[in-house]
């Protein structure tokens, strides 16, 4: 087979494995720091025997809610406009990190605009200088977004999901400790763990997908299959979350190359509308997607299960079934949508640009009313 031409550029330094949270607090003694997460995420810092004790000036901003919104995040920057920080540090899962990566550009020093609209309808005239500097610490295993030059903010009112992506919003360094995710609910666990699973797939059943993003999707998804199983029947097994940990920092370097695709594109009006979590949005039709990869265009497919060591890609679906039906997601996932009919009113919404063509083949209507009858 030929090689064909690809780039990577990821210029995040990661720091990933038990107890590594230890190294930021040296680097960080001394600065301003605009600490970015939820109530629960704060009380979680303060705890921490690494964390807490960081020798710096701390302000909050903790008051991130699920899905962070347009109206409520431009609030946090009108109200921290003036203040001048050294650097943000996101600290929790994937929303504070949408919310410090909206701040980390909107309060960067000498910004002309400060209005979020704005700065997500044109970033690249808008954030046409060097941002504050960002820390990405995770305590969830999720999103990836720690190593990710992307933001979803979400437009409530209009119930419409909103993405700000620039080069420049790459954190500078990412931190992936496990040990943070040792008490994390079972429903939580399980819904950013089939995040984290899907996409990698996505990264798979994508146009922009290359040689290092396929061997790192391959390891992401043998990881993921063996650890969700072993996070239901046990959140409390630590090795498993290390395992989920080590998937989501695999997956967030994959689409950080070739963003996501199919799944995630149906996903957003499912959480706009009907309140679906973004982990489970995503995994309620992940099954049915790759029924119809496996059959039109299998050969990603075919790749990552050899890598992964499941043989063929027919294999891999199937393991990938199983474990959807084990969780029970098509039935969970039902019981919080309305009927197909209902859902199938909404496909225009679900044709979501970014995401929608980077799908490997394209995406129409009838494409689409196969995937949402079948999930």
């Amino acid at each position: 087979m030929s090689a064909q031409p690809w780039t990577f550029n990821n210029p995040v330094k990661v720091h990933f494995g038990a107890g590594c949270r230890k190294t930021l607090a040296g680097q960080l003694a001394g600065q301003k720091l605009l600490v970015v997460t939820t109530a629960r995420g704060r009380a979680q810092f303060t705890a921490d025997p690494h964390m807490g004790t960081i020798q710096a000036d701390l302000t909050w901003m903790d008051r991130v809610q699920p899905n962070p919104g347009l109206t409520d995040t431009q609030a946090e920057i009108d109200r921290l406009a003036g203040q001048n920080f050294d650097a943000v540090l996101a600290f929790g899962g994937g929303s504070a990190m949408d919310a410090a990566k909206a701040l980390a550009a909107a309060l960067a020093p000498g910004l002309p605009c400060r209005d979020l609209a704005t700065l997500i309808a044109d970033p690249g005239t808008h954030l046409d200088r060097p941002l504050l500097p960002l820390h990405a610490i995770t305590t969830t295993s999720g999103t990836g977004a720690e190593v990710t030059p992307f933001a979803t903010i979400w437009d409530h009112e209009n119930r419409r999901k909103l993405s700000l992506a620039s080069p420049r919003l790459f954190p500078q360094t990412a931190i992936v400790d496990p040990e943070l995710t040792h008490g994390l609910p079972r429903a939580a666990t399980l819904s950013t763990s089939l995040d984290a699973l899907n996409q990698a797939f996505e990264s798979v059943w994508n146009r922009n997908r290359t040689p290092l993003t396929t061997l790192m999707a391959a390891r992401a998804i043998a990881l993921a299959l063996d650890a969700i199983p072993r996070l239901a029947a046990d959140p409390g097994d630590h090795t498993a979350r290390a395992m989920i940990a080590e998937t989501s920092l695999l997956a967030g370097l994959c689409i950080s190359q070739t963003r996501t695709a199919i799944c995630h594109s149906i996903s957003y009006p499912l959480t706009a509308h009907f309140g679906l979590s973004h982990g489970m949005a995503c995994a309620f039709t992940m099954g049915a997607v790759a029924d119809l990869v496996l059959e039109r265009a299998p050969e990603a497919l075919s790749e990552v299960a050899r890598l992964s060591g499941h043989g063929t890609a027919a294999a891999l679906v199937a393991a990938l079934r199983d474990l959807l039906a084990a969780l029970d997601i098509s039935a969970q996932c039902r019981a919080a949508l309305p009927g197909t009919e209902a859902l199938l009113a909404l496909r225009a919404e679900m044709h979501t640009p970014g995401r929608a063509d980077n799908f490997s083949f394209e995406m129409n209507d009838d494409i689409l009313a196969r995937v949402l009858t079948r999930s």
